[in-house]
């Protein structure tokens, strides 16, 4: 079949424009993809962000609040005795002896032990007598096993021991007898301390008081 000038160049044209056609009409399948791939990274994105991590640092700290703390004490409180006491102060080590309180009335924690309520000993320790003033601990032989002590910490959080049983030990008993662990778990002493803050010499028992928690 022969064509006219202007059939053949009508022709020609025809087959130049599929081209363009087929690739304006890749186009928008193509900007589809585009944009459901660009969803799809989002959204991974999105979970990425919102999932929960699964790395722990090692040695993080717990922020469970019902956790042991470590706060130190700050107040102790013997009902059966009408001791309240809103300062503790803590015990260390001069000269290779222990730290005593300083006054009559004060007590002490041993800082180098546990705190009250965690694992292990924690010993407060006071006077039973102070040159001529009785000591916060001088009645402390009169506690019986139900009686309670409370133990506030530093961040206020209270907690409530009870009294196990009373031991009297030599007046030269040293303090590892009197604090000697009777299991694994929490427990408090209190116990007098071995002399005043200028004389360890006693001429009475000491006093150490088990406690556990309520």
């Amino acid at each position: 079949m022969r064509f006219t000038g202007h059939q053949q160049w009508r022709e020609q044209r025809k087959v130049s424009e599929r081209p363009e056609r087929r690739s304006e009409l890749a186009r928008p399948a193509a900007v589809v993809l585009a944009v459901v791939a660009g969803l799809g990274c989002v959204l991974l994105g999105v979970a990425a962000v919102l999932a929960p991590a699964t790395t722990v640092t090692s040695g993080a700290a717990s922020t469970d609040p019902s956790a042991p703390a470590g706060a130190r004490p700050a107040a102790l409180m013997v009902p059966e005795l009408g001791l309240a006491l809103n300062h503790v102060v803590g015990l260390g080590h001069v000269g290779g002896r222990r730290e005593q309180p300083g006054t009559a009335l004060g007590v002490g924690w041993f800082a180098d032990g546990p705190v009250p309520g965690a694992p292990g000993v924690a010993v407060f320790s006071g006077h039973s007598g102070f040159g001529y003033s009785a000591g916060a601990f001088a009645r402390l032989d009169t506690l019986k096993p139900g009686d309670t002590i409370l133990v506030r910490d530093e961040r206020g959080r209270e907690a409530r021991f009870t009294v196990r049983t009373t031991a009297l030990f030599p007046a030269a008993e040293p303090d590892s007898t009197l604090i000697a662990p009777e299991g694994t778990g929490p427990e408090l002493r209190l116990i007098t301390s071995d002399g005043t803050h200028d004389d360890p010499a006693l001429s009475g028992p000491r006093v150490a008081i088990y406690a556990a928690p309520a």
